[in-house]
């Protein structure tokens, strides 16, 4: 440091002249200028040309900053316009779950009902209450709780999470009311398989159990009921498939149709049989004439109802 020092003061130690050359003919000036005073010059200049830079650096940090309030501004004038728009839509989140809630509670409503019809039925062992009030929880939408320091709660987030769980809402009600509509089929179905009315338009002229046989002169078990039918056709009380279609004993020209689930019909004494073996056959299709064939006095249908081939009382399943 000590020898650049006396370096400095050897060759500039003396100051610097400047000479000013003019390109006509005339005379060289010279400028004699002491060592501290070229030292001052210098320095101001570096400082001018530092306060250049840092000033021209901040203009453009300036306009930097300038770009980025311009972009917020307008993220900002976007989001509370999103923020006006989601407003209506969270609203309607809360009215849908308030509908969801008022849709299970009829849908309980209807399941009480309709297990109240398969205790009537028969179809189910449990009982229903009448009278009770049903209350089942309704669907509540959970708030998302307090953000993280470093997130802002925003009508949006809250709109998001109101979805998704509205989502699950629906799932859960689509699979029950799912559910509840394939028992009603499934029942449905059922009903359609099960006797319920008459095979033919007439009255009962002799009824089931033990009775004086017109023919045999003694008592005997009556498996089914007769019905008056002079050469009328006969319908199917159910749909089902013919399982027999042909001359039996004592029935004469029967009809025997499985509707499964455990039910069987059996159509006695017909002159003329329509259907045959295996035939599918639907509720209220004529399946016969009825006639005097077997062990009979008189044209008339011997109609019975077996369950688990065990006959039952026809009457049971006849409507008014």
């Amino acid at each position: 440091m000590r020898k650049f020092r006396k370096y400095i003061k050897q060759k500039c130690g003396k100051g610097f002249t400047f000479l000013v050359v003019p390109n006509s003919p005339g005379a060289v000036r010279s400028c004699a200028i002491p060592f501290s005073a070229a030292l001052l010059i210098f320095g101001i200049i570096v400082f001018n040309i530092y306060i250049f830079v840092g000033y021209t650096t901040q203009i453009w940090e300036i306009q930097r900053y300038r770009h980025e309030i311009r972009e917020k501004n307008s993220w900002i004038s976007k989001l509370e316009k999103e923020q006006r728009e989601v407003q209506p839509t969270l609203k309607r989140s809360y009215q849908i779950a308030a509908e969801l809630s008022r849709l299970k509670v009829e849908r309980e409503k209807l399941l009480s009902s309709w297990k109240a019809i398969q205790q009537k039925g028969g179809r189910v062992a449990t009982t229903t209450s009448r009278g009770v009030v049903f209350r089942p929880r309704p669907y509540t939408i959970n708030s998302i709780g307090e953000a993280s320091t470093t997130e802002i709660k925003t009508d949006l987030m809250e709109l998001q999470n109101n979805l998704n769980q509205i989502d699950e809402f629906i799932k859960t009600e689509q699979e029950s009311q799912q559910e509840l509509l394939s028992d009603f089929i499934a029942y449905e179905r059922k009903l359609d398989h099960t006797p319920s009315i008459w095979p033919v338009s007439s009255f009962v002229i002799s009824g089931f159990g033990t009775r004086f046989h017109p023919v045999h002169h003694r008592y005997i078990t009556h498996t089914g009921v007769d019905l008056k039918a002079k050469y009328t056709k006969i319908k199917a009380t159910a749909d089902g498939v013919v399982e027999f279609s042909g001359y039996q004993g004592g029935y004469g020209y029967v009809i025997i149709i499985n509707h499964s689930y455990g039910y069987k019909t059996l159509y006695a004494h017909n002159s003329k049989l329509l259907v045959t073996k295996g035939q599918k056959v639907t509720k209220g299709q004529k399946i016969s004439i009825s006639g005097n064939s077997g062990v009979s006095t008189g044209p008339h249908l011997h109609y019975e109802v077996r369950i688990n081939n065990v006959p039952v009382n026809p009457v049971m399943f006849l409507k008014n």
